[in-house]
């Protein structure tokens, strides 16, 4: 018997293409109501009968959207760090 999974490294285990609502707040870490929101919004939602299956590829598509660069640590931090760790040079 076939499945549509996708093996990915350690950070997504086994990861579906497609999910219900219930499966995807857990992935996701969200509730229901705000992925059901996004997700709408995404359009990756798809009706299958009485079911509702999200998209898992075209919803990450969308997330990617909303990614903020790195900023860097703040001058007193990298002062702590310089404390803890001798061989570490702090920036000037």
């Amino acid at each position: 018997m076939g499945y549509s999974y996708k093996t990915y490294s350690e950070t997504k285990d086994v990861m579906k293409k497609y999910v219900n609502a219930s499966e995807g707040a857990i992935i996701y870490a969200m509730s229901k109501t705000h992925l059901m929101t996004l997700v709408n919004e995404a359009g990756a939602l798809y009706k299958v009968g009485n079911s509702a299956l999200i998209n898992t590829e075209v919803f990450e598509q969308y997330l990617e959207q909303f990614r903020e660069p790195a900023r860097p640590l703040p001058k007193h931090v990298w002062n702590k760090l310089g404390k803890d760790y001798p061989n570490k040079k702090t920036p000037e």
